[in-house]
């Protein structure tokens, strides 16, 4: 059984990795044209407001890989929503933490508003991908 969720975990560390890079590169290609003083100094926040985003998005994309390793306690494995909450439960919590935050309004602010629309949708991506890797894994442990 420590294969299977190695496997499991190899694939999804793979697709985690990939989502970080590909996330960057789209916070990269948006646009920090600055004017002024003022624009410089919201361009300089904006930016650190991203790289904050991002790198509590690839925390919570390893812990939840690491989560993976659960299922090999016989007890979860067996269990269908245990085995389901190790591969997506934190990530559908952290996501509706995300849809929590931006219904709030807490960023009246529409400049930074964007990164939390950009990471709301990388989080539904991850979210869509641990459900497709928890179905693969139940056909797996059926077997």
């Amino acid at each position: 059984m420590g294969k299977i969720v190695l496997r499991f975990w190899l694939v999804n560390m793979l697709i985690s990795v990939s989502l970080f890079i590909l996330y960057r590169l789209i916070i990269a290609e948006t646009n920090t044209a600055a004017t002024g003083f003022l624009e410089s100094i919201i361009v300089i926040m904006e930016v650190v407001v991203n790289l904050g985003f991002s790198t509590i998005y690839l925390f919570a994309m390893i812990l939840c890989s690491l989560l993976f390793f659960l299922n090999q306690i016989e007890k979860v494995r067996n269990n269908k929503l245990l085995s389901f909450l190790t591969f997506s439960g934190i990530p559908a919590v952290c996501l509706v933490l995300l849809i929590v935050y931006i219904l709030v309004g807490v960023y009246e602010y529409n400049r930074i508003l964007d990164p939390l629309k950009v990471l709301f949708i990388f989080s539904v991506i991850y979210l869509s991908i641990t459900i497709l890797e928890f179905i693969a894994f139940r056909k797996v442990v059926e077997k």
